[in-house]
């Protein structure tokens, strides 16, 4: 579990990094990936996020949740799992 949400956060990470999630307000913050929690079947991971100062955690969070979607899709195409789990 801890090797899969580790797998889950340098990849969540590189996203958010690298600017490939195209949003307004993401654009504005930095995001760090400090942890990630994994259900034991792995088919669930919990991101835990935190915009760089501390500050609106709440814009931050709600612009995530819209493309958790897409998060979902790059992830599974960076790790090599059988299943994607939900984010």
């Amino acid at each position: 579990m801890l090797r899969v949400a580790e797998l889950i956060r340098h990849a969540a990470a590189e996203l958010l990094s690298r600017g490939a999630i195209e949003d307004d307000v993401l654009a504005k913050h930095v995001v760090t990936v400090p942890s990630v929690r994994m259900s034991p079947d792995l088919k669930l991971a919990t991101i835990y996020v935190m915009p760089l100062g501390g500050q609106d955690t709440d814009v931050v969070v709600k612009a995530l949740e819209r493309h958790k979607k897409f998060m979902r899709g790059e992830i599974a195409h960076r790790i090599n799992m059988k299943y994607a789990p939900d984010i």
